[in-house]
């Protein structure tokens, strides 16, 4: 059995969650398994809770086999042979990431990430906080919005709403957010681009709002109503085969830019906030280049919630993450410049890329009941074995990406960005 410890989190001041909740570590010290806790002052569970649960206080990561965490660890924190689970931020081959992930190698240790870990029976990831995303970024957003449109005078219920932070819990939030009526002030006009669990979320705070939906083929016709509303759009609303030829997702997946592109200009003008939710990679068109955006700046939201935070990426104009201390930035199609704030200057725009961090309780509570089942599932590997032998389910051998030292089969591509 591994000697196992929640490490606290390095990250930023922000990082409050935990892998796993006091309550989760009574149960699985009542099961006989062993945890222990380094100390953590902003963690948002006390650790006088975890020591009542019955984890060892305190603890240092430095001695321990398993160390949980929820962010990728400090570089210099990972000792010999030990095994990690974190978000490591690697399995694109990050940049930034890459002398951590030289780190486990170098050091014959084992790396498993979160964002692998599938049900095998759906594909589905089990392990994730995408409705805590998608909920954080689009409160956010409306945010922005509200005290954009107050710069100008224009009045809004939404001037009046604080970031997502400031309610503690969803609960707490959705009562807030129910008793603001848009039918007042200011039209809000929202476009949500997306129906994965981000864009879920996100569709969530819209309705929360009470904003009055439109159906996409209603939104793409252009038969809108003049007060306040939100719209959903889904890939096959926004991209066409470039032959003229029926949409089809699942050849959009596989093929991309190779058969298909953006028509993302065809929706401009209809919508002064945008919650783009949607995963991305550079395979996939891009809808809002800084040529098109520069063609069409007359047509641009006021607000664009990036709350996939692709930085270059499908939206040209988030050209950096924002974080929760600062939220905002103002991109100048016709300077190509970004400022931080928010100004009338351009399209302002959201990308905090630690959204989940803002709804701790709820975030740590979800994640939490999953890791309970994984986390001993890991404490019981034999890693005096090869790898396929060391005893881990499928869906766990899947999520390591080094094992021991050496890039399991799974992730051997990462070798070219090392």
């Amino acid at each position: 059995m591994l000697k196992t410890i929640i490490r606290k989190e390095h990250k930023n001041k922000w990082e409050k969650r935990a892998p796993l909740t006091p309550k989760a570590v009574k149960t699985l010290t009542e099961q006989g398994l062993s945890i222990e806790l380094e100390p953590c002052d902003i963690r948002i569970f006390p650790d006088q809770e975890y020591q009542a649960a019955g984890a060892i206080y305190p603890s240092s990561p430095d001695q321990a086999e398993f160390v949980l965490g929820i962010k990728e660890p400090p570089v210099d924190s990972i000792k010999h042979g030990q095994v990690h689970l974190a978000f490591s931020h690697t399995i694109k081959g990050q940049d930034y990431n890459m002398p951590l992930l030289k780190k486990f190698l170098d050091e014959e240790a084992t790396l498993f990430d979160y964002e692998p870990i599938v049900d095998p029976a759906t594909g589905q990831r089990t392990i994730a906080f995408g409705r805590y995303a998608g909920i954080a970024g689009a409160v956010d957003s409306f945010s922005i919005l509200g005290e954009k449109l107050a710069q100008k005078g224009l009045t809004t219920p939404l001037s009046d709403l604080k970031m997502t932070y400031n309610y503690g819990t969803v609960e707490h939030l959705k009562e807030t957010l129910e008793g603001i009526d848009l039918s007042k002030g200011e039209p809000i006009r929202a476009l949500v681009v997306g129906t994965g669990k981000v864009g879920k979320g996100s569709i969530e705070v819209c309705e929360w709002l009470g904003l009055p939906k439109v159906s996409a083929k209603d939104f793409l016709a252009g038969n809108l109503p003049e007060g306040s509303f939100y719209a959903v759009l889904s890939s096959r609303h926004i991209n066409r085969r470039k032959d003229g030829g029926e949409f089809n997702m699942k050849e959009f997946v596989a093929k991309g830019t190779e058969l298909y592109e953006s028509t993302f200009d065809k929706v401009l003008g209809k919508f002064n906030i945008l919650l783009q939710t949607p995963y991305w990679e550079e395979m996939y068109p891009k809808h809002l280049t800084k040529d098109r955006m520069q063609q069409n700046k007359d047509k641009l939201p006021l607000v664009i919630g990036d709350i996939s935070c692709d930085i270059n990426g499908s939206l040209e104009c988030t050209t950096k993450a924002s974080d929760i201390d600062n939220p905002a930035f103002t991109y100048n199609a016709d300077t190509d410049e970004s400022k931080d704030g928010i100004s009338w200057e351009g399209v302002t725009v959201m990308s905090i890329d630690n959204l989940p961090c803002e709804l701790p309780i709820d975030a740590s509570n979800d994640f939490s009941k999953a890791l309970t089942t994984y986390a001993p599932q890991i404490m019981q590997m034999d890693l005096s074995k090869p790898f396929a032998e060391c005893g881990l389910p499928e869906d766990l051998a899947d999520a390591v990406i080094v094992y021991k030292g050496q890039l399991t089969p799974n992730y051997e591509y990462l070798k070219e960005y090392l």
